[in-house]
């Protein structure tokens, strides 16, 4: 039976957010935020710009946020909080390699699909954060690129999946489902459900031990 996920992913979570819980009110200017960054880039937004698509005044939207600054880090933070933990308990199952595997993309691709902005966002404007936040937001990632890693790694030792570079492997996948924010359209061909279980099959056939293998690069 499998007691708990693995110890490096769960060390690499450790330090959680210090944000306070949102009101209401905060989470529309979260919403707007994200949009408005999305849309004109962080550099380009205004906090004029995010005040008035929620109808206050400049100076009211600091009542419920610090700095333009702190609008990004909470996005960030709040998606990638819920979306590591999630996979945390996917990867902790008592389950074969490749199913927790297809199960991770899976969860992972509906976490994209469902804050799409935020993750475009994420891509694209993650090294504006201020230094604090963007150790935290690194960590974060190490976090789940590790968790993908691991449940790779167990698989290749127990000869399900096949061996490799774990990293490059996770990488790869992460990288396949990313690039979701500059295609993927809600209103699209395939509805969320699929396109995450089209993906999750491709993530798994691409570490499956009847694929071709290819040679392990040196970290």
């Amino acid at each position: 039976m499998r007691a708990q996920a693995p110890v490096k992913a769960q060390s690499a979570v450790k330090a959680q957010s210090a944000m306070k819980p949102q009101s209401a009110r905060e989470e529309e200017i979260l919403a707007a935020a994200a949009r408005i960054f999305r849309e004109k880039g962080y550099h380009g937004t205004s906090v004029r710009d995010i005040a008035e698509s929620v109808g206050l005044l400049k100076g009211s939207l600091y009542h419920y946020i610090r700095s333009k600054e702190e609008l990004l880090a909470r996005l960030f933070d709040g998606a990638l909080e819920d979306t590591v933990r999630e996979l945390e308990g996917i990867a902790a199952r008592d389950a074969s390699a490749s199913e927790r595997l297809r199960d991770m993309v899976k969860a992972y691709v509906l976490a994209l699909t469902a804050n799409i902005d935020a993750v475009g966002l994420y891509l694209r404007e993650w090294r504006a954060l201020p230094p604090p936040e963007l150790a935290r937001l690194r960590a974060r990632r190490r976090a789940m690129r590790t968790l993908f890693e691991d449940v790779i790694a167990e698989g290749a030792r127990r000869r399900e999946l096949a061996s490799g570079d774990q990293k490059i492997s996770a990488l790869a996948i992460l990288g396949m489902c990313n690039w979701l924010f500059e295609w993927y359209r809600p209103r699209g061909r395939l509805r969320a459900e699929a396109l995450a279980g089209e993906l999750a099959e491709r993530a798994v056939r691409s570490v499956s031990r009847q694929e071709r293998a290819v040679p392990s690069v040196s970290r």
